[in-house]
């Protein structure tokens, strides 16, 4: 818990700094960039954590990695926290940026779960619906789900919309025996 709230401030900080700068839609593009460096490059947040290899190095192989996809104030973003050996944030941090970013831009990152994938026409009226329900601009996220035998399943955060079949024959399930035990 301790480590989210340092990586907050460290995103709200790099975030209002970029801001003044009008710089918040390049540094967010910048740190996807790095998202994806480091999802098929994980060891680079190991080496972040191993005390023995020295700033210097550190910086060093920052540089060589970041320095032509990146543009320079991400650049001295990540340096910074190697100077601040906070460096082995970075994913967390950036995860922190992007909410901030998000909810500047007033946009609301959503799954949806279908049992197949449906015609663009019925997506983006779900995605529609969406964006009247929460006045928020919606990003969708389309998953295929072979369980749901039919209907959606719609997550967004920690909150579930759960409009499947199953779902909907359990609460009928449920009703029937509450019903019964009533009587």
């Amino acid at each position: 818990m301790p480590e989210q709230r340092v990586s907050y401030r460290y995103a709200k900080a790099i975030f209002d700094s970029v801001l003044q700068e009008k710089l918040e839609e390049r540094v967010y593009n910048d740190f996807m960039v790095v998202l994806q460096i480091l999802k098929y490059a994980p060891e680079l947040l190991s080496i972040a954590r191993k005390p023995l290899i020295s700033p210097v190095r550190k910086k060093k192989l920052y540089q060589e990695i970041f320095a032509e996809k990146v543009s320079p104030q991400t650049l001295n973003f990540i340096l910074f926290l190697v100077d601040k050996d906070r460096d082995y944030l970075l994913k967390d941090i950036i995860l922190q940026y992007q909410k901030l970013y998000f909810a500047y831009k007033n946009f609301l990152p959503v799954e949806i779960y279908l049992p197949k994938d449906f015609d663009e026409g019925l997506k983006s009226k779900i995605v529609s619906k969406l964006e009247e329900n929460t006045g928020k601009k919606i990003i969708p996220k389309f998953i295929i789900d072979s369980k749901i035998l039919g209907g959606f399943r719609i997550k967004i955060d920690d909150w579930v919309y759960d409009a499947t079949l199953r779902n909907k024959l359990d609460s009928l399930y449920k009703d029937l025996v509450s019903t019964i035990k009533v009587n």
